[in-house]
């Protein structure tokens, strides 16, 4: 404090006059004690602010400040943020010293003019150009304050000291002895008092989260770091054990490491098409793989399951998981592969069950994919009616194929009407318009109109009908074109009665048996196969011929039988023009076989 009273600033309780009073705007009163030279370096210069003009009103006996622009001189410094001796009075956001009595509503008689500010022996700083500043308002700390008596006497305003009347002010509490470091330190920490505190804050206070902190040194669950890290490093060692013996197992099933060399036999069906769970059990139980669950996760990350097909595969343990998947596939060498004959003249009721019979297909699924399944576009399927499981007949084609064992219904049907396709040549298309030229001119012949003659031509379905009856009635390939004439001479007659074709055949194919003898009633049978009550053809093919009834149809013999039996002795049979013909041929017969 000795800097500060360095420029004789008068203590509390010194009498000594002040000459005058400096009031810096706004801010703090201040005596001249404390400017010029004497300044202490600390202190900051402050810029330059616009004075202020104080008066009272005695109408109103308040302090009333009126802030207006003026000139400040040059010499004049108005101190910024430095320490304020306690005899002067704050008036805004200043501590207010201890001596300086703040009443609320000061009664003053008489207006009074503060005298101009002591020039200060100092060098002042370039000031910057005045500019124009609106009016400063004081706030109500200026207005309530309390200026004490002996301050404006010794001040110089001894008038206004005296216009003031008396106040009553309350008495002010003396101030409190300041305290001193070794009495702050007897109430420190060490002391009862002080601890008791502490401990009732840190009751007070809610409980920490988390887990407790551990102590100083220790590691895992309190162990001493060297056991937390020996542990550490037995769990590592442990789990790489266990996970390196896991993958050296799943990798030896996958890669076949350490198998035999066997040939086994695997069967997929068509009900476990796409199953794969069914599949993994199939391997495992042939002992082709020994994790179904490893095997299925492999197929589903490969998509195996949309690779591997139907049929009887031929496959070595030793085989790893994606040659396994190589050869249950379509392409596959390893496939099963077994080798049928269809007869000339097999309906498809004899070819279903004949593969069947063979581990080919299913009858059911032969039928179901017969009616519904998808084929190449087939020429000679283009007016067929889907639907009927036996739509098909008459196009598969009687030959010896080699089917895989267990293989699908599209396979095992697309290779017989491949096998149509293949031998029904483009030559033998080509001769169907000259068959309808010869054909239409008999009918001409035989006086049937145009109308009836454009409904009865020959296409590929009414030719490989007639080639079926072809294939069930004639007893070697030499006679077939003269059956075949016998069909086109009837079907061209303009008399209805004489197109009935008295077929055997086509009824055995309506009974859905073969028998040695037809009965009565089964020449009655209400069917459109009946060909003795029914003229023309049948509705559909009733056999699948063999390309010698094909060419048979395609090239029938010119002759004028209507007529033939079958001669026992020779196994061939005897054609005739008339019925009267005819009719003796059977006798003959039925007397030779009755007399042996």
């Amino acid at each position: 404090m000795e800097d500060i009273n360095k420029n004789n600033i008068p203590e509390p309780g010194d009498d000594t006059p002040i000459e005058e009073v400096t009031v810096p705007a706004p801010g703090y009163f201040t005596t001249p004690g404390n400017l010029g030279e004497d300044v202490p370096p600390e202190v900051p210069i402050a810029e330059e602010l616009p004075a202020m003009t104080g008066f009272f009103t005695p109408a109103d006996n308040d302090l009333t400040t009126e802030a207006e622009e003026v000139d400040v001189p040059e010499e004049v410094l108005v101190v910024g943020e430095a320490d304020v001796p306690e005899e002067v009075l704050i008036a805004e956001d200043v501590e207010v010293p201890e001596d300086v009595l703040i009443a609320e509503s000061p009664a003053i008689p008489e207006p009074a003019t503060i005298p101009a500010v002591i020039p200060v022996q100092a060098t002042p700083e370039p000031q910057p150009e005045a500019h124009e500043t609106e009016p400063v308002v004081l706030g109500p700390a200026y207005e309530e304050s309390y200026i004490p008596a002996e301050l404006l006497q010794n001040a110089g305003i001894a008038d206004m000291a005296a216009a003031q009347p008396p106040m009553e002010t309350e008495p002010k509490p003396a101030p409190e002895a300041p305290v001193s470091d070794a009495a702050f330190w007897d109430k420190s920490e060490d002391t009862p008092e002080f601890a008791a505190l502490r401990q009732q804050i840190r009751a007070s206070r809610p409980p920490r989260k988390g887990r407790p902190g551990r102590k100083k040194g220790d590691g895992l669950l309190g162990l001493p770091h060297l056991a937390a890290t020996v542990i550490w490093l037995a769990i590592i060692i442990t789990i790489g054990v266990t996970l390196g013996k896991v993958l050296w197992v799943c990798a030896a099933d996958v890669l076949a490491f350490g198998r035999e060399n066997k040939i086994v036999t695997v069967n997929i069906t068509e009900q476990d098409k796409g199953n794969i769970d069914v599949i993994a059990n199939k391997l495992q139980e042939a002992g082709l793989i020994k994790y179904p669950g490893l095997f299925k996760f492999y197929a589903n990350l490969t998509n195996a399951s949309e690779e591997i097909t139907t049929g009887s595969f031929q496959l070595n343990t030793n085989y790893d998981y994606h040659a396994l998947v190589n050869g249950m596939s379509p392409s596959s060498a390893a496939r099963e592969v077994i080798e049928v004959l269809i007869p000339e003249g097999y309906n498809c009721r004899q070819i279903f069950a004949l593969l069947e019979a063979n581990n080919v297909c299913s009858v059911a699924s032969l039928e179901d994919y017969a009616a519904n399944g998808e084929f190449r576009d087939f020429w000679f399927l283009e007016n067929i009616q889907r639907g009927d499981k036996y739509c098909l007949e008459g196009f598969l084609f009687p030959d010896t194929y080699e089917f895989y064992v267990n293989s699908t219904p599209r396979e095992a049907l697309g290779k017989m009407l491949i096998g149509f396709d293949t031998r029904f040549t483009e030559e033998m298309q080509a001769q169907l318009p000259a068959l309808n030229q010869w054909f239409s001119a008999k009918m001409r012949e035989n006086g049937c109109s145009e109308e009836f003659i454009a409904q009865h031509q020959i296409g590929i379905r009414e030719l490989v009908t007639i080639a079926s009856m072809i294939e069930e009635e004639t007893a070697g390939a030499s006679e077939s074109p003269n059956i075949a004439s016998v069909i086109y001479n009837r079907l061209s007659q303009d008399q209805i009665y004489e197109r009935y074709l008295n077929i055997d055949a086509a009824i055995f194919y309506a009974l859905g048996e073969h028998k040695e003898a037809l009965t009565s009633d089964d020449l009655k049978i209400d069917s459109p196969y009946n060909t003795y009550t029914h003229a023309g053809l049948t509705p559909t093919p009733i056999s699948n011929p063999g390309l010698a009834s094909l060419e048979a149809a395609l090239k029938p013999a010119d002759t004028k039988y209507y007529y033939y039996v079958l001669n026992p002795d020779t196994e061939m049979h005897v054609f005739s023009k008339t019925l009267e013909e005819h009719e003796k041929l059977v006798e003959k017969y039925r007397k030779a076989a009755a007399a042996e």
